[in-house]
């Protein structure tokens, strides 16, 4: 649950709506033609479910016919929801006030700025966000890129990456600057608590290098040189310039060609899926509330810097499929009816083509 953002932080989700989420983030799919073909979907995983599964049954039951000044940089990677996370966040920065400067991963390529989000670029520039291009998996390649020259100067350290992050932490502790990681829900370990706090269990760090990365920024080589730091944990990510669109396209996919719609169990398993400005909101929130977070540390210096990172609405995957079914004009009926329940073991022996795009069990 994201409780503590809300407490701490004082960050409130303005991207709840999923219905509206889901609708707009149609219209990009239908402006990429991908009502009519994706060329990128599989249904390998579904055929399988569905041949497999001896007791597939329909979901339709009996019943139901403020300003601050300061400096910051942003480290982010080049893709996925991620990608999308750093650009919100960048122009967040900017509407709070602070001198924004950006490093974008591009793995050593020249041709990434045609795809989202990098096309829209453009709107950063204007915004007078500073942004450098480099090959992060490059070795000294945070020390060589251009901004750097200025680094001691920066307030804040917003790492928004999995390629290089201790070179990223440790220019954030040379800097004196507070440090904040986007992490990863996906390191919480299956379990029957929900919604997920912070002090949910999670995979060692031996199996989890997001988890890694989080015990090496507190260790006593990096904690004591920074100013504060914390960890953001995001679970499922859309938004309008993702080019990561496995969630909701895996839905729109089945929906718009009429096919069947494999869901695990009974469908009432909860999750979130969280619009990518949300998330970059509840980062840049650390701008104003570097005490709060210190003192949450202070009082659990286990979890006190890690933030839950989700929307604040909890849905069923039954709900998500209705949604998504409206984005696409079905009614709530002609949605349902393309349901098909099945075994969640089954998905263990299952192609990986196509599959489900959620977990199969409750993740909020």
């Amino acid at each position: 649950g994201v409780t503590k953002a809300k407490a701490v932080l004082g960050w409130q989700s303005e991207y709840a709506d999923f219905e509206a989420v889901a609708t707009g983030y149609y219209e990009g799919y239908k402006a990429l033609g991908l009502d009519r073909h994706n060329p990128k979907m599989k249904t390998d995983w579904d055929e399988y479910i569905l041949r497999t599964s001896g007791a597939l049954y329909s979901s339709i039951s009996d019943n139901a016919a403020a300003g601050r000044s300061g400096s910051a940089l942003v480290v982010t990677n080049k893709g996925g929801g991620h990608g999308e996370i750093g650009f919100h966040l960048a122009l967040a920065l900017r509407a709070k006030g602070l001198h924004v400067e950006m490093v974008n991963d591009n793995g050593g390529k020249s041709d990434i700025m045609s795809a989202k989000p990098f096309s829209e670029y453009g709107q950063l520039l204007a915004a007078g966000v500073e942004v450098y291009f480099a090959d992060l998996s490059q070795p000294d390649a945070i020390s060589k890129a251009t901004c750097f020259d200025v680094c001691r100067s920066f307030d804040y350290v917003f790492d928004n990456q999995n390629v290089c992050q201790k070179d990223v932490v440790k220019l954030a502790a040379d800097c004196g600057a507070f440090y904040a990681y986007v992490s990863s829900g996906g390191m919480y370990v299956p379990g029957d608590k929900f919604p997920m706090g912070e002090l949910n269990v999670t995979k060692g760090a031996d199996k989890n290098k997001q988890k890694a990365h989080e015990e090496y920024v507190m260790s006593y080589e990096i904690r004591p040189r920074l100013r504060g730091c914390a960890f953001f944990r995001p679970q499922y990510i859309v938004g309008p310039y993702t080019n990561k669109r496995d969630y909701l396209d895996w839905f729109f996919d089945r929906l718009t060609r009429n096919l069947p719609i494999p869901i695990p169990a009974d469908g009432t398993q909860t999750t979130t899926v969280s619009d990518a400005r949300d998330v970059a909101n509840m980062l840049a929130s650390v701008v104003g509330n570097t005490d709060a977070i210190l003192e949450a540390e202070r009082a659990c210096p286990t979890a006190g810097p890690v933030f839950n990172c989700a929307s604040d609405r909890s849905l069923s995957l039954n709900e998500i499929v209705v949604a998504c079914g409206a984005a696409v004009g079905k009614s709530r009926w002609e949605s349902e009816a393309l349901i098909k329940y099945f075994d969640p073991n089954l998905a263990k022996d299952a192609p990986s083509g196509g599959k489900f795009p959620f977990r199969l069990t409750n993740f909020d």
